[in-house]
Formats: structure tokens, C-alpha cells, sequence
């Protein structure tokens, strides 16, 4: 009986030490897969994006032409590799081809938005073939990124096709409305359209916060049959809706069918004697998502040392279907809510410090800057402009945004009204004392058009503050290289101009 187990525990051992030298083998070819495959990389980028506005230029025949070729690049390579490396597993061939299938795929699916973006010109999007679609039945292809990305692309389209229906229009979270009623349309595998009513819920809880969504999540648990998915959105919904108790919720503005909220972080009763400082935030998201919870935390702290903190709510493209001479015009209409509600709240209507991060920090130099754009309701005679302005990474034109041009032709307005709210052509000698800081390697925003607008600012007689932080990217604010130094500064700026903090 020994002798009998002894030679099963041996066979056992023979056959992991097989498999381990196999999965070594495997995974040396495949390193070696990846180091050819880089130079392969480097040679499409070179020409794709080097050439990129071109090739999007083209017709859409000889475009899908150029972009089959590339695609043939890589097939041919992979099937080389697996010509020569029989021992590579099914599973691998799989999902490279794959991924360098809907890759490519993505490239198509793109040139609806890029070709008119580059020449003007309207092209309808590409119904997927027959072989997509059929990989549309397939869960196994979610383990694919290429194909999520793909399909999350293509439901962007039909999207805004979605929302060229008028019942939209009045109804808040407009994006992710459209997106969950489209889904069951093109999916009919339930675990993918599970997976997708997931994520992008997931995802729009995360980026624009649970308010108005109560009926989208409702249906969501009542559906859904994956308990993962339902726990994961069940405790960010309820996260999120603990963030928003404990402070005071008002309306700040009611436009159409859409209430603006202002959050209220007041002071403990005990410093309720004297007239406090108020920090408004104005949340970054190039005016299309973002939400007003981000800055709770902040204005806690700030309440916390007798100041009033505050965070606004404005219109998103994504939320409300707007451009941001909108979100201008509830920026503007906040600090004059602040302004005629001082004493309910004990603000100091003189100690008025806004803080705003890439588009909030363009917001809250249009409230100091634009004049044109204010809402019919607001009254003019009080004044919009806070006391103070603190701007990370802002966006000061806003010329180059494609999609502001568009939505202003789709409104049969003229394209070149975005120089009315964009700072660079806004150079005015009645700037309150502003702090600017902005790193140098920013790729969202350019540190060429801040330093720009500093240079005009300054020379306009304008009090302003800028720091430079060397070798930042866009997100300063929670950069854990940068943040650090980002709240010295503000600290020390809010000193200096005479805020105890």
C-alpha cells in the first residue's frame, strides 16, 4: 500500500513539474511575443498618429483601406508567432486576435466623430457586421479589452442618436438614461447586458454622484441576478448617499425642469456669533460630468475652522445636455445666491473665496470675467465675483474645444461666442487677488495658455499669484507628488491676503 502511494505522490510530482516547465516555456514565448510586438508598436504610432489627422481626413473607403492594412500588420505577425510556437494554447490565439481585431475595429468606429471633426463632413456610423454581432452573444469576449472598448464606443454613438429625441431633454442625467435603454436593444446575452447596465451605472455613480438616479438603481437590484454587481453598486450608492447627509441642501436656482443644489458645511454653533469666510468649490470634469460631492471633504474641514464651505452643483453635457455657458451662468448665479442668503448662513459677503479645479477653475474666473452671460432670473445688481480666487489647472481657452463649436452650430449660434467666456480673450483690470498654479507637463490643459493668461493679466495691473510646479500633470490636486505642496501654497496665499486659516 506504501509502495502504491509512494508512486502516485511521484507520478503526481512528475506531472506539476511538467506542467510548471510547460508554463515556463509559455510564458518565455510570450515575453519574446511582446518584445517583437513592441517595435511593431512603435512603427504604427510613428505613422498613425503622426499622420493621424490626415488619415481621418480621407475618404471612407481609402480610410478603411489604410486601417485594414495596419490591421494585417499585426494578424500576419501573430500568425507567424503561433506558426512557429505550436505549444502556444488556444486560449492565447484567442484573445490576441481579439484584441488586435477590435483594436482596429475601434479606429472604424472613431472615424464618425474624427472625419467631421476634421473636415466638416457628415458620415453615419457603421453598423457592425454579422461576425460582430454574434460576438455581441459571447460573454467570453469580456474578458476582451479591445471589445469592451469597442462596444462602449459604439454605445456612445447610439447614444446621441438616443438623445436626438425630444423627451430627453427635460430630464436630468441624460447620458446614462439613453445608455441603459439602448443596452437591451443590442444585447441580449444576460450576462453581458448585465455587465454593461453594471458598469455604466457603476461608473455614473462614481463621476456624477446618485442624485435623480433612484429609479435607474431601483431597476438595476430588481433585475440584475449577479450578487457581485449588486453589492458593489448597492454600497457605493449607499456611500454616496451617506456623503450627502449632514450638511444642509438648498436649492440655489430652478431652471426648466432641473434644480441646482448648493451644499452647506456651517460652522459649529459656537463660532455662529460672528460673520465666517465662505470657500466655494467649483468641481473639475470639463463641463461634461463631475459632481459637487468631490469637495465634501474639503469644506468639512474648512467648517471645521469656522468657515462656511461650500460645493456647487452645476449643468453637465452628460447630466443636462448643455455647453458650459451654462455651467458660466450657474457659477455666477451661486456666488450671488451666497451674496443675498449672508445672514441665514453668517457669511462674511466680503471674505468670498472660490476654488476650482480645470473646469471648475475656469468657472470661477468666468464669474470675475464674463460679462454676457448671465441668467434671465438672476438679478444683476448683485454681484457674482468672489473676494478671492484660487484656480489649479484651469482652462483659460476654450477656442480649440471641437465639441463647444459644434454644440454652438447645433444651436445655429456662431462658433467664435466660446472667446466670450474663454479668459484669454477676457483681459480685464478688475480681477480680484487670484492664485494660479499649473504644472508644466499638463497634457489636458497646456501650460503655454496659463502662463499666457498670467503675462496679460499681470500687465493689465491685476493682483495675481502664480506658481509653477515642474514636471505636473493635470490632476495637481491629488497628485500625491504635488498635493502636498498645491495646499502649502493655498494655505500660505490665504494668509497673506489676510484669511485666517
Amino acid at each position: 500500500m506504501k509502495k502504491i502511494l509512494l508512486l502516485i505522490i511521484c507520478l503526481i510530482l512528475s506531472f506539476n513539474y511538467s506542467k510548471a516547465q510547460k508554463n515556463d516555456q509559455f510564458d518565455s514565448l510570450i515575453k519574446n511575443y511582446r518584445i517583437k510586438q513592441e517595435k511593431l508598436n512603435k512603427s504604427f504610432s510613428e505613422y498613425f498618429y503622426g499622420n493621424f489627422k490626415e488619415i481621418y481626413s480621407f475618404k471612407q473607403s481609402k480610410f478603411e483601406n489604410v486601417i485594414d492594412s495596419l490591421q494585417n500588420l499585426y494578424t500576419d505577425f501573430l500568425e507567424s508567432f503561433l506558426n512557429e510556437n505550436p505549444i502556444i494554447e488556444e486560449f492565447f490565439k484567442f484573445q490576441e486576435s481579439k484584441e488586435i481585431q477590435y483594436y482596429f475595429e475601434n479606429l472604424k468606429l472613431d472615424y464618425l466623430y474624427q472625419h467631421k471633426k476634421n473636415t466638416g463632413e457628415e458620415v453615419k456610423l457603421v453598423e457592425p457586421n454579422e461576425n460582430i454581432k454574434k460576438d455581441f452573444t459571447n460573454p467570453e469576449m469580456m474578458n476582451v479589452e479591445s471589445f469592451v472598448s469597442y462596444v462602449k464606443t459604439y454605445l456612445y454613438f447610439l447614444s446621441k442618436i438616443e438623445l436626438e429625441n425630444s423627451s430627453y431633454a427635460s430630464i436630468d442625467n441624460q447620458q446614462l438614461n439613453a445608455t441603459l435603454n439602448i443596452i437591451p436593444q443590442y444585447f441580449s446575452n444576460s450576462k453581458i447586458k448585465e455587465y454593461l447596465m453594471f458598469d455604466y451605472l457603476y461608473n455614473h455613480i462614481d463621476n456624477f454622484g446618485i442624485k435623480n438616479i433612484e429609479k435607474n438603481y431601483q431597476n438595476f437590484i430588481n433585475t440584475c441576478h449577479d450578487t457581485v454587481y449588486i453589492n458593489q453598486v448597492s454600497k457605493l450608492y449607499e456611500a454616496e448617499k451617506k456623503g450627502r447627509q449632514g450638511h444642509l441642501i438648498e436649492t440655489y436656482k430652478t431652471v426648466g425642469n432641473f434644480k441646482l443644489d448648493i451644499h452647506l458645511f456651517l460652522p459649529d454653533s459656537s463660532f455662529q456669533t460672528e460673520r465666517n469666510p465662505v470657500i466655494v468649490y467649483f468641481h473639475g470634469g470639463s463641463w461634461s460630468e463631475g459632481k459637487p460631492d468631490w469637495s465634501f471633504g474639503a469644506c468639512q474641514k474648512y467648517s471645521e475652522k469656522s468657515w462656511v464651505g461650500v460645493a456647487v452643483e452645476y449643468r453637465l453635457a452628460d447630466r443636462h445636455g448643455t455647453l458650459p455657458f451654462e455651467a458660466v451662468m450657474d457659477a455666477k448665479s451661486a456666488i450671488r445666491w451666497l451674496r443675498v442668503h449672508a445672514n441665514e448662513y453668517n457669511i462674511d459677503t466680503n471674505r468670498i473665496v472660490a476654488s476650482g479645479n480645470s473646469a471648475g477653475g475656469h468657472l470661477i474666473l468666468a464669474t470675475a470675467l464674463v460679462e454676457n452671460w448671465n441668467e434671465k432670473t438672476d438679478n444683476l445688481n448683485i454681484n457674482p465675483v468672489p473676494n478671492l480666487l484660487m484656480v489649479y489647472s484651469g482652462v483659460y481657452d476654450l477656442t480649440d474645444s471641437w465639441w463647444i463649436k459644434q454644440g454652438l452650430k447645433n444651436r445655429n449660434l456662431d462658433e467664435n461666442l466660446v472667446k466670450e467666456i474663454s479668459p484669454n480673450y477676457l483681459s480685464q483690470n478688475k480681477l480680484p487677488p487670484t492664485l494660479i498654479i499649473h504644472g508644466t507637463d499638463d497634457n489636458n490643459v497646456p501650460f503655454s495658455t496659463a502662463q499666457q493668461f498670467v503675462n496679460v493679466m499681470e500687465e493689465n495691473g491685476n493682483n495675481i499669484e502664480f506658481h509653477v510646479l515642474e514636471g505636473a500633470g493635470h490632476f495637481i490636486w491629488y497628485d500625491r507628488r504635488y498635493n502636498n505642496q498645491v495646499d502649502e501654497i493655498r494655505t500660505k496665499f490665504l494668509e497673506k491676503q489676510g484669511y485666517l486659516y
